[in-house]
């Protein structure tokens, strides 16, 4: 992998994610990988030291201007040493699976320190059979979920004998005084407003671009419609979010969800939306929640790199928002209900309208931004639950000699989605990982075996579909 791309200044979007977090919703994302042998926290931490300047953003903090004139600026960390971000963590003696997810969702609950680089690594000990888990934690305002797994490739090795690399030196830019932050901070945000304007500008002499744009989100409105114009169905999980946090995980075959593709139709993320949708049917019901005629909302993050920016680091995401029909129990009904209200919003280019919309924050002041987030309520009206699908390497990882033997996804909740789905591939398998509150989501294992169930009734819905044709 190459240096990814910098930009000293965060945009609105990466902002965000500071802006919104809060002590009881923390923003960063993650994933941990079982090992096939131990891993000792010096031999990482050694590790970390020769791979670190592949990774330039890992060495560099956020910063405010005293006044909010601009969004946070990244800044080289004076104090960076590898060994602040590497924490350890022991398992009690007979340890299960079920106390290695524990120590997963307590690793991932609190916030990152802001007084260093967001990110932070966290080795699990004591796991049968003599391997390791390795917790790789980095904030949201960083990274999204694309280049999460660009930067993992970079720290990991495609062979078990890769020659060790040897540190470089690191001679950090020197940090600003808090007037010359003020000072930067005014530039920036002028210069912002005048980019802003002369695009405004451009766009009132390109009336036919500025017609297609109108008409992209108009399309994308028409199609968000009924789910804007009403509250999202009201669920157990979808209530102000805790500090607490659980964690599941179901493995799937990459293999078969594409013969299920195959058959029934869609695309992967048809299928998976309808596993999903059989899931949390099954979930709920289990609650003794009325299903019949239910139908939920998942927000979808979609990637919108360009190829010129494939290895940028940052937020460049739109979404969509996917309708979820519980209260169809029969599985192939299900997927063609899902299939065929996904093609719509496709249809609609819904992502590409919200991407537009979401422009327009840029020109919004920053201050006018943070002060808005400090008053955004506990809960959000529009949908139930995200689920967000990363696709990532196809072939074994390797990080000190020892092999990446999964890559379970870590998403986390806030503004009262008290349960969030992220899906990663890796090595021919789909990992699921599914984090909850444990106070509005107490049984997330029965979550997980309700999803595990809808992909073998899919599958088997499938099979026989086959065997008639």
């Amino acid at each position: 992998m190459s240096t990814p791309t910098l930009i000293r200044r965060m945009t609105a979007m990466d902002a965000s994610f500071l802006y919104f977090e809060k002590p009881g919703a923390a923003l960063h994302i993650g994933s941990t990988s079982l090992l096939d042998g131990a891993l000792s926290r010096d031999d990482l931490v050694r590790h970390m030291r020769s791979r670190i300047h592949r990774v330039p953003r890992y060495r560099q903090r956020a910063v405010f201007d005293a006044l909010n004139l601009a969004h946070p600026a990244w800044e080289d960390d004076p104090e960076f040493e590898v060994d602040r971000h590497i924490e350890e963590v022991v398992l009690p003696e007979g340890a299960e699976e079920a106390d290695l997810r524990s120590a997963i969702a307590d690793a991932f609950a609190p916030m990152l320190p802001r007084d260093r680089p967001l990110w932070k690594m966290v080795l699990i000990q004591g796991f049968p059979e003599g391997r390791t888990a390795m917790v790789s934690l980095v904030h949201h305002c960083m990274v999204d979920g694309v280049s999460g797994v660009e930067l993992l490739q970079a720290v990991t090795d495609l062979q078990r004998d890769a020659e060790p690399g040897e540190p470089e030196p690191y001679t950090p830019f020197p940090a600003q005084d808090p007037f010359e932050r003020v000072r930067d901070a005014w530039t920036d945000a002028m210069n912002a407003a005048i980019a802003s304007g002369a695009d405004a500008m451009r766009r009132w002499f390109e009336p036919q671009r500025q017609m297609e744009e109108m008409q992209t989100v108009g399309r994308a409105m028409m199609a968000a419609a009924p789910q804007l114009l009403q509250p999202a169905p009201s669920t157990p999980f979808n209530r102000a979010v805790g500090e607490g946090r659980c964690y599941a995980v179901v493995p799937m075959s990459f293999a078969e969800l594409r013969a299920i593709r195959s058959v029934l139709g869609g695309t992967l993320n048809d299928v998976v939306l309808s596993i999903l949708s059989g899931g949390l049917g099954a979930y709920l019901r289990y609650r003794e929640q009325e299903t019949d005629g239910v139908e939920l909302r998942a927000m979808i993050p979609v990637n919108v790199r360009s190829a010129n920016s494939k290895e940028a680091l940052g937020n460049q995401v739109s979404m969509m928002i996917a309708p979820l029909p519980i209260g169809l129990t029969d599985a192939v009904e299900r997927h063609r209900a899902v299939t065929a209200r996904m093609g719509s919003l496709k249809e609609a280019n819904q992502a590409g309208g919200f991407a537009l919309m979401s422009r327009l924050t840029e020109s919004v002041p920053a201050n006018l931004q943070a002060l808005a987030a400090m008053w955004t309520p506990a809960t959000q009206p529009l949908f139930n639950v995200v689920c967000t699908n990363v696709p990532g390497p196809q072939v074994p990882l390797y990080i000190v000699g020892r092999r990446l033997e999964t890559l379970w996804p870590l998403l986390p909740l806030s503004m009262g989605l008290g349960l969030g789905v992220a899906l990663t591939s890796y090595n021919g398998a789909l990992y699921w990982g599914l984090t909850g509150d444990p106070e509005l989501v107490p049984d997330i294992e029965e979550t997980a075996r309700c999803i595990e169930r809808a992909f073998e009734e899919l599958k088997l819905a499938a099979a026989e579909a086959a065997g008639e044709a």
